[in-house]
């Protein structure tokens, strides 16, 4: 008997270890994006990627999944094998948000997914383009009020979709969504003058730099490092969008704890290399390292305040 639970835990000991050299064995280790390439969250996700693959002397990539507000990327992942080969680069839009607009969720976080790693925070800005009649937060609410219902707004995620809802109640405004795969092109057809606004992360920075585009708020409690003279909504007068905007690293429903950890120990290392630090300031994102418990119960606290804020803005399908 003895000698049989010896030898059982032997065996577990050994696939321990197995699953837990897993995350360096990969050939390859996939990070997929749930946005195109140049929006922020492939920004840091390409820094991310550079800095692991050197930790784990493994190639890793990054594979863009646009649409459908994420979902695509989402559902990706879930399918995978659960050995760690295969991540999402998540944001609480794509996992937290978007089920509770659906009227059939495709999946529910903590059920479908694994946490692996807390990466960090968005900060999310109102813009116009640079011919749009407004030049600050006053002139576009009266503007837009002058003209209901006759100019559009992108979005290009669900949170840019909640933040520019809780605007349009907060302060009136009738605009017309128009949808789009990630905030790189949404931004675009504001630079053409197709549409008018976005409510989009710091990516929308150097287009207000190069004088393409105007920023008229911050929707988050401080105003942006890259944009200390925007105000946020508080300062304007306007309740603030009170959500935590997160970003994380998830495998599959199923990745051992002895490979989670892992990974989880290789993403922090990651998140005070000093390349991945400048490429997160110089895309405006705040890297947040954590663990995976208080990744956890961030993610839990914030659904419930996404789910409350959904029904008061009326965004669910149901």
């Amino acid at each position: 008997m003895l000698i049989a639970r010896f030898a059982r835990g032997a065996v577990l000991a050994l696939l321990a270890a197995a699953s837990a050299a897993k995350a360096a064995d990969c050939s390859v280790i996939t990070l997929v994006a749930p946005f195109p390439a140049g929006s922020t969250t492939d920004t840091i996700a390409r820094a991310l990627a550079k800095d692991m693959g050197k930790q784990l002397a493994t190639a890793i990539v990054v594979e863009n999944k646009p649409g459908a507000e994420g979902q695509i990327a989402a559902l990706d992942v879930l399918k995978a094998k659960p050995d760690g080969c295969r991540l999402l680069f998540a944001t609480s839009g794509n996992l937290s948000i978007a089920p509770h607009i659906r009227r059939q969720p495709p999946y529910e976080v903590h059920r479908d997914f694994t946490t692996i790693a807390d990466v960090g925070r968005y900060t999310y800005l109102l813009y116009t383009s640079a011919s749009f009649p407004a030049r600050n937060y006053a002139e576009f609410v009266a503007q837009v009020k002058h003209k209901p219902g006759q100019y559009n707004y992108g979005t290009g995620s669900n949170t840019n979709l909640m933040a520019f809802a809780h605007l349009s109640q907060k302060s009136g405004l009738e605009m017309t969504r128009v949808p789009f795969k990630g905030e790189p092109p949404a931004i675009q057809e504001i630079i053409a003058g197709r549409v008018q606004a976005i409510v989009a992360t710091t990516m929308g920075i150097p287009y207000v730099e190069s004088g393409r585009l105007r920023a008229l708020a911050v929707m988050g409690p401080r105003r942006a490092e890259l944009l200390p003279d925007t105000p946020t909504l508080a300062e304007l007068g306007v309740p603030p969008l009170d959500i935590v905007p997160w970003a994380g690293l998830f495998g599959p429903a199923g990745v051992p704890p002895v490979t989670a950890d892992r990974l989880h120990e290789i993403v922090n290392k990651a998140l005070v290399n000093k390349e991945v630090a400048q490429a997160a300031r110089a895309a405006g994102f705040e890297l947040n390292a954590s663990s995976r418990q208080e990744f956890e119960r961030l993610i839990a606290e914030q659904d419930t305040v996404y789910r409350q804020k959904i029904q008061e803005l009326g965004l669910s399908e149901d």
